[in-house]
């Protein structure tokens, strides 16, 4: 027995090396690279989403086949759009990159410390996100009339869904949507907002408004032949998609970064080239009718190389001047609409921690695409006559805090110009293409003073937005005295009441398209 105890440890131990060798291999093949013919090594780039079409091409035919070519194969996760369990597993390390909006970034990372930072901008929704409802939930045509407690309003909850009702409660004056939750009804997914809106025709308990992407915005309108009252196409800079890339797989494998990043605008401009074969995969795919695709598409606003450069990550064009940097401005916007909302306090939030703009550069300096700064043409506002201002539209009152002057003067203080200057972005970037009045108010007293006053103010509010540079045939200033006094609420004092009183207000309007 004892001369068989020196071959049996060997075999065991020989056996426990194999094991050991097969399942080590397996694993780390498993975890980092697949064997390919062709390509050698492809690192298996793990990659978390949802369904949304605006992440088609990471999964589109031309991805699969020229990924490999330059060592890399995408392995898309879709997790139907639970940005927290998405966030906790990145943060772990289980995916190398995540896909979601800006928003969801900064409202679920935050409690990680941003394990990530955001390498480009992938597409911006167009109208791909909207508030659907019955043609009497908005009497007027303006967005405040939403302000009503007693509307029930269905949303997704912690997605672009809810976004959306946070950045209308946070731009426009929503004081009773604000102040309580009997509205809310949170559903799962926008098929379930979409299932609840088809059951509201016949019993309106089941809601009156309905927050949804595509395609059950599309299919609300024209199926059940509900209204759009408000989109993503009525507003910029909000709801943004961007590649966020894990801090410790950027110091590992920048290669990698860079081969994806560089296929992945390629793969952008084969199908702008050949639009009619990429609704056709993108209908086989998501099984949805080619002419609905086609209409979806159109809702989304794709970043291509140069747009992500030169006009959302501030890259150097070829003449060394900086161009814009929207997605700075996103980020900022997003964290306003969070901290307002009650979210959580992004007041400290530096946006330039969030993000690594070395990969488009050096995509850039490999000659992918034209180094030409492609930056969109800003809407230009010509003069119109005050009876063609009286026909305009008006969208919606923004909600802006008071705009102080300087005691028994008609000089802005400190906090007043801080404010507009805060009003001069949001215009700019965020409701660019709209007119807007600015209203001057005041608290009740001689007429002709007070009417003289609040156009004084208004015509002082509109030179601080023009020394911003801002385009002064898009303003127009008037002064309404004590005429048109806001609303008292029920819990608020003649006092309190009065002092909001006097303000300046913001009105969006738009002009007649015929």
């Amino acid at each position: 027995m004892d001369n068989l105890k020196g071959p049996i440890i060997l075999f065991v131990f020989l056996g426990v090396v194999m094991l050991v060798w097969f399942f080590g291999k397996s694993f780390l093949f498993d975890k980092d690279q697949i064997d390919s013919s062709d390509a050698g090594q492809t690192y298996k780039l793990k990659v978390a989403g949802d369904g949304y079409l605006g992440y088609w091409f990471l999964s589109s035919p031309k991805m699969r086949s020229m990924g490999p070519k330059r060592g890399f194969r995408v392995d898309f996760t879709d997790d139907g759009g639970a940005y927290s369990d998405r966030l906790s597993k990145f943060n772990k390390g289980k995916y190398d990159c995540i896909v979601l909006p800006i928003n969801s970034y900064l409202q679920h990372a935050k409690q990680y410390k941003y394990p990530g930072v955001i390498i480009a901008a992938i597409s911006e929704s167009k109208g791909a996100d909207a508030l659907v409802g019955h043609a009497d939930v908005m009497p007027n045509d303006k967005i405040n009339d939403l302000n009503n407690s007693n509307l029930k309003i269905t949303y997704t909850s912690e997605s672009p869904s809810s976004f959306l009702l946070d950045l209308l409660i946070t731009d426009f004056d929503f004081d009773q949507l604000r102040d309580n939750d009997l509205w809310r009804k949170e559903v799962g997914s926008s098929e379930e907002a979409y299932e609840l809106a088809k059951k509201s025709l016949n019993d309106r308990s089941y809601g009156d408004a309905f927050v949804m992407w595509e395609p059950e915005v599309s299919k609300a309108i024209n199926k059940l032949n509900l209204k759009k009252l408000w989109g993503s196409d009525q507003f910029n800079g909000y709801i943004v998609d961007v590649f966020v890339f894990h801090r410790d797989f950027v110091l590992d494998n920048p290669e990698v970064i860079k081969n994806f990043l560089s296929t992945y605008f390629r793969v952008i401009d084969y199908y702008v080239g050949n639009k009619e074969e990429m609704i056709k995969e993108m209908s086989n795919m998501t099984r949805i009718p080619k002419a609905a695709v086609a209409n979806m598409v159109n809702n989304i606003d794709w970043f291509d190389l140069q747009e992500n450069a030169f006009q959302q990550f501030g890259v150097k064009d070829n003449t060394g001047a900086y161009s814009e940097d929207r997605i700075v401005s996103s980020i900022l916007a997003c964290a306003n609409i969070l901290q307002h909302s009650g979210k959580d306090d992004f007041s400290s939030m530096d946006p330039y921690v969030l993000l690594n703009s070395s990969f488009l550069e050096d995509v850039l300096n490999a000659g992918i695409g034209s180094l030409n700064n492609n930056s969109t043409q800003q809407v230009i506002f010509e003069s119109r006559p005050a009876d063609e201002w009286k026909k305009m539209h008006e969208v919606g009152t923004m909600r802006i805090e008071p705009i102080t002057f300087q005691s028994g003067t008609n000089h802005l203080d400190y906090n007043g110009k801080e404010i507009i200057d805060r009003v001069s972005g949001l215009l700019k970037n965020n409701y660019p293409n709209y007119r807007v009045i600015i209203r001057g108010h005041t608290s009740p007293g001689d007429k002709e003073a007070n009417l003289k006053l609040s156009q004084k103010r208004a015509d002082i509010v509109k030179k601080e937005l023009m020394d911003l540079g801002m385009n002064e045939f898009r303003f127009l200033s008037e002064g309404v005295g004590s005429y048109k006094p806001p609303k008292q609420e029920s819990s608020e004092s003649f006092r309190a009441f009065r002092t909001r009183m006097s303000r300046v207000e913001f009105i969006l309007v738009e002009e007649n398209a015929l």
